[in-house]
C-alpha cells in the first residue's frame, strides 16, 4: 500500500475511535444517572466524576483489544508501521492510568465518602489521607519489593553452536571468521540445521511499567478467578430465579400479615444492632466487628428487597407482566454466554486451540463486516465484567470477608459505585489477558498479545501461574464455577424452607457467633 492509503486508514481509525469513545462516555453517564440513589442525585459530584472516569477507562480498555487487533493486522505487511509501537504505548498508558485510578484516586474518594459527616473537616481529611496512604504504601512496597528481587523475564532460548566453536577454550560463543565468499542462504540453513543445540534460559531485567502491568494482572486474576467463577453461574441463575419468584398480586389481609412479619424482623435487627454495638464497645475485636457489620448489612439489604417486593405485589397496577419474561429470556441468553465462555476456555486453553470456536466466529463476522466482529466480542467481554461484579456481591454475601456493594436500579450509593469500579479496573487487566488468550485467532498479532506473550508470561516465579502448560488460574476459575453450580443445584432441589425461616435461622446463628 502507498503512503496515501495508510494515511486514509489512520484517519478512519481515528474517527471510529472518537465516535466509539463518545458513545461509551454517553453510555457511562446514562448508567450512572439510572443507577444512582436519590439521596446522591444532587450531591457527591467529585465521586461521580471519578466513577465516570473509571467506568470509561474500564470500558475503553475492553474495546481497545479489537481496535488493536484490526490495526495490527493492517500493519502486518509493513514491518516499519508506526502504529504498532503507538499501540504498545497506548496500552502502557491505559494500564498506568488503571493503576493510578485503582490504588490512588478511587481509595481517596471512597474513604472520603465513608468518613463520618459528624466529624469535623480536619478529622475527615486526616482519616481519608491516612487510610489512602496505608493502601498506597502496601501496593508500592509490594511492587518495588518484587521488582528489585524477582523482576526478571526468563526467556527460553536455544543455543546453536557454529562451526569452529571450542567449548573447552572459552566460555563465550565465538564465530569462526569466514572468508569474503560466505556460503549462500541455502548452505547457511543446512549448516544451522546440522549444528549442535542446547536449551537455556536467558534472564533479562524487565521494565517497571511491565512489572506494574504484571502485578495488576496477577491481582486481577486472583479476584477474577473467584468472582467470575461465581458470577458466570449466578447471573443466569438469578435471572431465571427472578422469573420463578416473580411478583404476584396479593390481597389486603395477606399484605398486612406479611408487613407485620417484616416489621417484627426489622425490630429484631435494630435490637441486635444495639446489642452488638454495646458488646463491641466493651470488648473490641476488629475482625469480629467487621464480619458482623457485613452480615448485618446483608440482612438489611435482604429486608429492603422483601419490603419493595411486598409493596409491588400489593399495588397490582404497578406490576409489569412483561418484565419477568424479559428476565427469563435474559436468563437463557446469559446461560448460553456462560456455557460458551466455559467451552471456549476448554477448547482454546486446555485443548491447546485445536478448535477455535468463538475466535473463528469473531473472525468470520469481522471479515463480513468489521462492526459485527467487534459487537460479538464486546458482548462476551462485557458479560465477563458483569459476571465479575455479580460474583463479588455473591462472594461478599456468602463469606462476609468484604462489604456488600450491590448495584441496584435507582438505589446505588456512591461508595458502592466506587468499590465496584475499582474491582472492574483491577480485573479489566486480567480480563483483557483472558480475552487475548481465549480469542487467540481473533487477537492475532495485536500489540497487547505481544506484551502478554513475550514478557508477562515469562516473568520469574509468575510464569508458573501464567503458563498454559499448567493453566492454574483457568483451572481455579473452572473449579470455583463447578462448586457454585453444584451449590446452586443443591439449593434449588433441597432447600424447601421458607424465606422467613431461613432468615430467622441465620439471625439466630449470628447471635450465637457474637456470644462466642
Amino acid at each position: 500500500r502507498g503512503l496515501f492509503g495508510m494515511a486514509v486508514d489512520y484517519v478512519v481509525y481515528a474517527v471510529v475511535a472518537v465516535i466509539v469513545g463518545i458513545l461509551v462516555l454517553v453510555g457511562c453517564v446514562v448508567f450512572i444517572i439510572q443507577m444512582q440513589h436519590p439521596d446522591d442525585r444532587l450531591t457527591a459530584w467529585l465521586p461521580k466524576i471519578i466513577v465516570l472516569l473509571g467506568l470509561f477507562l474500564a470500558c475503553s480498555v475492553v474495546l481497545l483489544l479489537p481496535f488493536d487487533a484490526s490495526m495490527s493486522q493492517s500493519c502486518q505487511q509493513d514491518p516499519n508501521c508506526p502504529a504498532t509501537q503507538g499501540l504498545a504505548q497506548l496500552w502502557y498508558f491505559a494500564f498506568i492510568s488503571i493503576a493510578i485510578m485503582a490504588f490512588v484516586v478511587i481509595p481517596l474518594a471512597y474513604f472520603w465518602y465513608e468518613a463520618d459527616e459528624d466529624d469535623g473537616l480536619a478529622s475527615r481529611i486526616m482519616t481519608t489521607f491516612c487510610w489512602s496512604c496505608v493502601n498506597l504504601t502496601i501496593f508500592v512496597c509490594f511492587l518495588f519489593g518484587l521488582f528489585y528481587t524477582i523482576g526478571y523475564v526468563e526467556l527460553p532460548v536455544e543455543l546453536v553452536f557454529p562451526p569452529g566453536y571450542n567449548s573447552s577454550a572459552e566460555t563465550q560463543i565465538y564465530l569462526k571468521e569466514w572468508s569474503d565468499t560466505n556460503p549462500p542462504l541455502p548452505v547457511w540453513k543446512d549448516i544451522v540445521n546440522k549444528s549442535p543445540r542446547v536449551s537455556a534460559i536467558q534472564s533479562i531485567q524487565t521494565s517497571l511499567v511491565i512489572y506494574i502491568l504484571a502485578l495488576l494482572s496477577f491481582i486481577g486474576w486472583i479476584l477474577m478467578s473467584v468472582f467470575a467463577g461465581i458470577g458466570l453461574i449466578t447471573v443466569p441463575a438469578d435471572l431465571i430465579a427472578a422469573f420463578v419468584n416473580r411478583p404476584v398480586p396479593i390481597d389486603l389481609k395477606k399484605f398486612a400479615e406479611k408487613k407485620l412479619e417484616l416489621k417484627k424482623r426489622c425490630d429484631e435487627l435494630v435490637s441486635l444492632g444495639k446489642e452488638q454495638k454495646e458488646t463491641f464497645r466493651k470488648k473490641a475485636s476488629r475482625f469480629k466487628e467487621r464480619r458482623f457489620t457485613n452480615k448485618f448489612k446483608k440482612f438489611v439489604l435482604d429486608l429492603e428487597d422483601e419490603i419493595a417486593l411486598l409493596n409491588l405485589c400489593y399495588k397490582k397496577n404497578d406490576i409489569n407482566p412483561l418484565i419477568p419474561f424479559v428476565q427469563l429470556a435474559a436468563g437463557f441468553f446469559t446461560l448460553v454466554l456462560s456455557f460458551s465462555w466455559f467451552l471456549q476456555i476448554l477448547l482454546e486453553i486446555f485443548l491447546k486451540g485445536k478448535y477455535p470456536f468463538l475466535s473463528a466466529i469473531f473472525t468470520s463476522l469481522t471479515n463480513a463486516f468489521p462492526l459485527f466482529g467487534v459487537v460479538a466480542y464486546g458482548v462476551f467481554a462485557f458479560y465477563l465484567m458483569v459476571a465479575i461484579i455479580a460474583g463479588s456481591v455473591k462472594f461478599a454475601g456468602r463469606f462476609f470477608l468484604i462489604s456488600m456493594h450491590p448495584m441496584r436500579l435507582n438505589g446505588t450509593m456512591m461508595n458502592s459505585f466506587l468499590f465496584n469500579v475499582m474491582i472492574l479496573l483491577i480485573c479489566s487487566v486480567s480480563a483483557i489477558q483472558l480475552c487475548t488468550t481465549a480469542f487467540r485467532q481473533f487477537a492475532n498479532s495485536s500489540a497487547i498479545a505481544q506484551i502478554f506473550v513475550a514478557q508477562i508470561q515469562y516473568l520469574k516465579y509468575l510464569n508458573f501461574f501464567y503458563s498454559l502448560d499448567v493453566p492454574v488460574f483457568y483451572s481455579l476459575l473452572f473449579i470455583i464455577s463447578m462448586v457454585q453450580l453444584i451449590v446452586s443445584l443443591v439449593c434449588c432441589m433441597c432447600c424447601s424452607k421458607k424465606q422467613a425461616d431461613n432468615v430467622n435461622d441465620a439471625m439466630a446463628q449470628l447471635r450465637r457467633e457474637m456470644r462466642e
